[in-house]
């Protein structure tokens, strides 16, 4: 059961930390190759595997986020208790936010919440929908985004393939119902892009109150997708963070939200 979600793995006997990582819409685990060995011996770094995509392509994507993180959070409560980090990327950050939750719920909170490039849960879906668009206005849709080269929203085979798992993937996003201030106790990281069109900047500052617990605020170089395009900044960003939530455990101290760059 956790393999499909965390793949066949060679966990890192002596880390102390395990960071599950979250895609965004349309991405999948090999959105995360280059961090497998960003953080040395000490962070077992594990990509989350989600249907719909790469190898589990034949199964259907989630479409409502409490299924997904229901089913997830159930597989990850096999593994042995270790400090967890969770890890999301825009889409990713909704899904990472629902699993700390459900790990509090169960008695195993996280280290840590890393949400990144998504407003925080306090929201709904900011921008007009598309995920249920013909075919046609869908990718007019996409390709507004950015995310996507031109020459593959030229291939048709390429939209054939992708768009089932990348429609479920945006009606996951755009359902997402508002949740209350303080759903969370752990400590939470946001990370912003400097450059990012998609997101204003009040939304994300907003995730410090998503926690009762500390929060801090950190921001990279680049845009909505600098976390394909330009990893290492991603990935000093949150080993910033790391360090801090292992300090603040280690202390016993509560810090007040701060703020700070990266890159």
């Amino acid at each position: 059961m956790i393999d499909s979600w965390l793949g066949r793995r060679s966990p890192k006997p002596n880390a102390l930390h395990r960071m599950l990582l979250f895609p965004y819409a349309g991405g999948g685990a090999s959105l995360f190759h280059s961090w497998l060995n960003a953080f040395g011996s000490a962070v077992d770094v594990l990509p989350v595997h989600l249907p719909g995509r790469e190898g589990r392509f034949r199964e259907l994507a989630f479409t409502r986020l409490d299924s997904l993180a229901d089913e997830l959070t159930e597989a990850l409560l096999l593994l042995p208790e270790q400090l967890t980090v969770l890890f999301g990327w825009s889409m990713g950050a909704r899904i990472a936010h629902a699993v700390a939750r459900r790990l509090e719920q169960a008695g195993r909170p996280p280290l840590l919440l890393i949400a990144a490039a998504h407003p925080a849960p306090q929201f709904t879906h900011c921008r007009d929908p598309i995920h249920g668009l013909p075919a046609a206005l869908f990718w007019e849709g996409v390709a507004k985004l950015g995310g996507v080269p031109a020459e593959l929203l030229a291939d048709r085979g390429f939209r054939e393939f992708t768009e089932p798992t990348l429609r479920a993937d945006f009606e996951l996003i755009e359902t997402c119902p508002a949740i209350e201030p303080q759903s969370i106790s752990c400590p939470v990281a946001v990370i912003a892009a400097d450059d990012d069109r998609l997101v204003e900047q009040s939304l994300f500052e907003a995730w410090a109150a998503a926690t009762s617990g500390p929060a801090m605020s950190l921001t990279v170089p680049g845009g909505h997708f600098v976390v394909r395009d330009n990893p290492a900044v991603v990935t000093a960003a949150v080993d910033a963070a790391i360090v801090w939530a292992s300090r603040l455990r280690s202390s016993g101290l509560i810090p007040a939200s701060r703020s700070r760059s990266v890159g």
